[in-house]
């Protein structure tokens, strides 16, 4: 069976109701004020026929009776689980690998476990709320759309939300450059925790943290977090974060090429290590050389690029504009070593490069690091 977006993405009838949100309950917004304003209406339609849009571009893996959207992750976990299971964690006469290979292991089955469940609840639940309920509603003009934001002012951020008992929509307005993102929560979904033993020395532990730190993890409520659609990152972070570890799938991103599930992974036992990312900074200018060149490499997996073309070799580190105050002074450092600053203005972002021999040199010198040495021969 295959779920019908239907003919076009525009709602009939007298269209869906509109309302900017007041106050929350729980983690949602309530309808507040009414909305009549036609220029207002007519933004958050264009935003509503973009998730429309995606859902019917990606209707194959979202509407499905038997595709959907986390086939990827269980084949991949699987597949990988395969290949470390295989004889390998026995095999080794290195210790240190035995060991980090056996926490893969355990993480990886776990995230395992909690990718196949999430599978199962798609497809009773979930897929029918889609595709059964938000999309019939919006079809006959019976939806409630929730706006926050300011809708007529390009330069600021404005979002859609559209709930159903276990899915909450957002779809979003980037603020200055007017793309549109659209993500989908998924409620009623537990979590696993992941335990892994500390491995490795605090002197490489703290660079990698910075590093996740200043790039895609935040400090939620004293918490180091990460939200990542990449699995790699998700099976490395209760390895760099050693103790108790809470994981589970909060949302899918419905992008226009793909559709990609995000893991949130949450470093229970490091509550209150880090007050804030300025307090991280700082403490990132008082690594030594070795320590800081650990940081950089964490900080490049997050926000950068590593491109081994043998005409221009470089590797680079990405900054948002806002950002970069954070960092002005981890970039001067890295100008230091040889990186060079650029200004990309259409993307308002600053990238930090480093490139041809300079590059390949600092490569090698990743690669001589233990914890890297490790993971590379997992």
């Amino acid at each position: 069976m295959q779920i019908e977006v239907g003919s076009g993405s525009q709602p009939v009838g007298s269209g869906p109701r509109i309302c900017r949100g007041g106050v929350k309950s729980g983690k949602r917004l309530v309808c507040g004020e009414p909305v009549n304003d036609p220029r207002v209406v007519d933004e958050a339609m264009r935003l509503v026929d973009e998730f429309l849009s995606r859902v019917e571009r990606h209707k194959a893996v979202l509407l499905s009776d038997s595709s959907t959207p986390f086939d990827y992750a269980v084949d991949a976990l699987s597949n990988w689980l395969s290949t470390i299971e295989g004889g390998r964690i026995k095999d080794s006469n290195d210790e240190g690998i035995a060991n980090l290979r056996k926490a893969m292991r355990e993480a990886g089955k776990k995230m395992l476990e909690l990718a196949r469940r999430a599978r199962e609840e798609w497809l009773s639940t979930y897929r029918e709320e889609l595709g059964g309920e938000l999309l019939g509603k919006l079809r006959s003009g019976e939806a409630t759309v929730v706006i926050r934001g300011e809708p007529l002012n390009i330069d600021k951020p404005f979002t859609v939300l559209l709930y159903t008992d276990h899915l909450a929509v957002k779809v979003e307005r980037v603020a200055k450059s007017g793309s549109i993102t659209v993500s989908i929560t998924l409620t009623g979904l537990d979590g696993v925790h992941v335990i892994t033993p500390k491995l490795f020395s605090d002197d490489l532990l703290r660079p990698m943290q910075y590093g996740l730190l200043m790039t895609d993890a935040t400090i939620d409520k004293g918490y180091p977090q990460m939200d990542t659609n990449q699995l790699w990152q998700a099976i490395i972070w209760p390895l760099t974060w050693p103790g108790r570890n809470y994981v589970f799938i909060s949302s899918l991103g419905i992008n226009d090429g793909d559709v990609k599930i995000t893991w949130q992974l949450t470093a229970i036992d490091h509550r209150g290590v880090f007050g804030s990312k300025a307090e991280v900074a700082e403490e990132v200018l008082r690594l030594d050389d070795n320590a800081f060149i650990t940081f950089l490499l964490s900080a490049v997996l997050g926000d950068g690029s590593v491109d081994t073309e043998k005409e221009r070799e470089s590797i680079r580190l990405t900054i948002g504009n806002s950002k970069y105050g954070l960092w002005r002074g981890i970039v001067e450092r890295m100008v230091s070593l040889g990186f060079k600053e650029h200004d990309n203005k259409r993307l308002k972002v600053k990238v930090i490069g480093i490139y041809s021999s300079r590059a390949v040199a600092l490569a090698q010198r990743w690669l001589g690091d233990p914890l890297i040495r490790l993971w590379s021969r997992t």
